[in-house]
């Protein structure tokens, strides 16, 4: 079969069945893109077709990676982009045996989250001043990731409608087209409700199927503009590196957890599979008890 045909197949499985994100989207069509380059210059193949591709192929590939100085993190996720485009194919018939199957990623160091400490965050939040309606659009953005642990793609499909301003909370669209209910709290709520009145002056009324969140121009807001509102915002209080949203949902965790939250709980506010994953955070509990030990005890 068609390579570009095949890849162009998977790309729309993944944005349209498993709800991924068109980051995560594009960067497996440049993982798969570059696997099957490498493929044809290796061979000396003129076209690549998937039924020729063996587990051999993959291993060439990810040797290939590693003499380039490549981080173990990085060929991972060239792997699984490879991996799951096979377990694709093999589950619509495409092809009879998977060549990814049983192939394994380096491993790779689980690298501690960055988390901004609980008093400059709330420093942050509690100094912002609102002015107009893009203060207060900003405000709601910072709020929403620190009190719900959301994603960033997460926050940027939010309607109108996905809330219940009842029971104050937000249905999220979360990977692999997986819904979760998350609560916000009385902070979350005026914070909208600001918004919300904000919004109408500039741009009129709207109706429930609107984005939450939008642009000047009236559209959704793209993920670009959020990462950049937020790191401006971080940096006020922060000199760490690489600050995104994704430290606001580290922040979030860390913090629940700080506070005695069960990490059962943790995991399903964060939309996680494994608990594993979530238990990255009890790391950094670790790390702090064994500081308060060495400071406290004569021993220590």
């Amino acid at each position: 079969m068609d390579i570009d045909k095949s890849v162009y197949n998977f790309i729309k499985y993944l944005e349209n069945e498993r709800n991924y994100s068109e980051l995560t989207s594009e960067n497996y069509q440049r993982d798969l893109s570059q696997f099957f380059s490498f493929v044809q210059h290796f061979y000396n193949l003129e076209n690549v077709k998937v039924e020729i591709i063996t587990k051999q192929s993959i291993r060439h590939f990810a040797g290939m990676l590693n003499e380039r100085g490549l981080k173990n993190s990085t060929i991972s996720r060239k792997i699984a982009a490879i991996k799951s485009f096979f377990k694709f194919l093999a589950s619509d018939g495409t092809i009879e045996k998977n060549p990814a199957s049983g192939i394994k990623s380096p491993k790779t160091e689980k690298k501690l989250p960055i988390v901004i400490p609980l008093e400059k965050l709330v420093k942050a939040l509690n100094t912002f001043q609102i002015e107009n309606y893009i203060d207060a659009r900003n405000k709601l953005i910072m709020e929403l990731f620190y009190s719900t642990g959301i994603r960033l793609g997460e926050l940027v499909s939010i309607s109108i409608k996905d809330i219940n301003f009842v029971r104050n909370t937000i249905k999220i669209y979360g990977k692999g087209a997986k819904e979760r209910i998350v609560p916000f709290g009385k902070i979350v709520a005026d914070s909208i409700d600001t918004y919300q009145k904000m919004r109408v002056v500039k741009f009129g009324k709207y109706d429930i199927q609107s984005p939450l969140f939008i642009s000047n121009r009236g559209k959704r807001i793209s993920r670009q503009m959020i990462q950049i509102i937020v790191k401006k915002i971080l940096e006020e209080v922060s000199e760490q590196l690489h600050l995104s949203p994704h430290v606001l949902r580290h922040s979030f965790a860390t913090h629940l957890l700080d506070e005695g939250a069960e990490l059962m709980a943790v995991k399903e506010m964060l939309g996680h599979e494994s608990l594993s994953t979530t238990q990255l955070y009890t790391h950094l509990q670790t790390n702090k008890l064994q500081e308060m030990y060495k400071k406290a005890h004569p021993h220590g």
